[in-house]
């Protein structure tokens, strides 16, 4: 997710702290134009009485006392379901960002755009924080979270709400292990995957133990500062993610779209590293990262690598056209197969 600077707790453009422990791309103000700005979710009910035959945003009840907040809109097959990244709610894809770099909603954005040409749906995870600062409705859990629990949430999610398969998964940041691990474990369920600017496992392996050291002392007092503002807030542990999708089915031979933030601001970067970092950590992070971005795109043979993007890690909202058209690539590239389902 974002890289922005911890910020005053509310208040009239105030600013979001950091959003997610791979989104270490960019500084993102997250600014809304106007205090009471709306989003997606202010102005929908949490019944189901607001829905149309084609639109909705509701708590949904997946079950053991929990709700989760889903909106859904458009129609046609392959549904795409759009995972955001750590701390971020679903209306994150309903935003651009504008020419003085703070974001709004518009017309232009991936979740509507998306659902000009088939269904579309986006949730809020537990822990995550809306546009405008404010705290998800859907039930709070024990952090920090896992993968494969978001896995198994999500999974728990589109059946309770009978959201139509199969789906493309399109993940951002955080959401890119939840969407690679649904697609080992459901393989009949997916019919594509749009993976933006996502979290790999071989970032890890793309920095020695210490690196890697210096990188969760980083994480950890981003952590340390998004709890002072939002007291449950999504958090995860990168090693702990990583071994999961390590140890995870293989995804099954589908489209699949990798798209790569090619933009690194290494000042804002270096301003959240420990007192003890070593001086030209930013640089050796930003290598990692772009190798690791290869190394991601390898794993599914066949798949469309897009580097040249123009963006920070905030792809979605910087370029949504991009990422719009390489949903729709991965749609159109479903729907030509038998079913619209995976081979294998």
């Amino acid at each position: 997710m974002s890289l922005s600077g911890i910020v005053p707790r509310g208040g009239c453009g105030a600013r979001r702290g950091f959003l997610g422990w791979a989104g270490i791309l960019a500084v993102s103000t997250l600014c809304m134009t106007a205090c009471g700005a709306s989003t997606t979710h202010s102005s929908v009910s949490a019944n189901a009485g607001a829905e149309t035959a084609t639109s909705f945003g509701r708590l949904v009840d997946i079950g053991h006392g929990r709700m989760m907040y889903l909106e859904c809109h458009g129609s046609g097959s392959p549904t795409v379901v759009l995972v955001p990244g750590l701390v971020a709610a679903a209306d994150t894809w309903s935003y651009v960002t504008g020419p003085g770099g703070g974001r709004k909603p518009s017309s232009s954005a991936v979740y509507p755009s998306v659902g000009r040409f088939t269904r579309v749906c986006s949730y809020d995870r537990p822990g995550t924080v809306r546009e405008n600062g404010k705290f998800t409705t859907s039930s709070t859990v024990a952090q920090p979270t896992t993968a494969r629990g978001d896995v198994a949430d999500l999974h728990a999610l589109l059946k309770a709400a009978k959201v139509p398969g199969p789906y493309v998964l399109a993940g951002w940041s955080a959401g890119g292990p939840i969407v690679r691990i649904y697609a080992g474990e459901y393989p009949h369920e997916v019919s594509g995957l749009v993976l933006v600017d996502a979290e790999s496992e071989f970032l890890q392996s793309r920095l020695t133990p210490q690196q890697f050291g210096t990188f969760l002392a980083l994480i950890r007092n981003d952590d340390k500062k998004r709890i002072a503002q939002w007291k449950d807030v999504e958090r995860q542990s990168p090693a702990i993610v990583f071994g999961q999708v390590r140890g995870a089915p293989t995804v099954p031979k589908i489209p699949v779209v990798v798209l790569t933030g090619d933009e690194f601001d290494a000042d804002a970067f270096r301003a959240r590293l420990p007192v003890h970092a070593p001086a030209d950590f930013p640089q050796v992070f930003w290598r990692a990262q772009r190798a690791s971005q290869r190394d991601l795109a390898q794993q599914f043979p066949g798949a469309q690598h897009i580097t040249k993007t123009r963006s920070d890690h905030n792809i979605q909202n910087n370029r949504p056209q991009l990422v719009t058209d390489a949903v729709r690539e991965v749609v159109e590239k479903a729907r030509r197969r038998p079913s619209g389902m995976p081979t294998s």
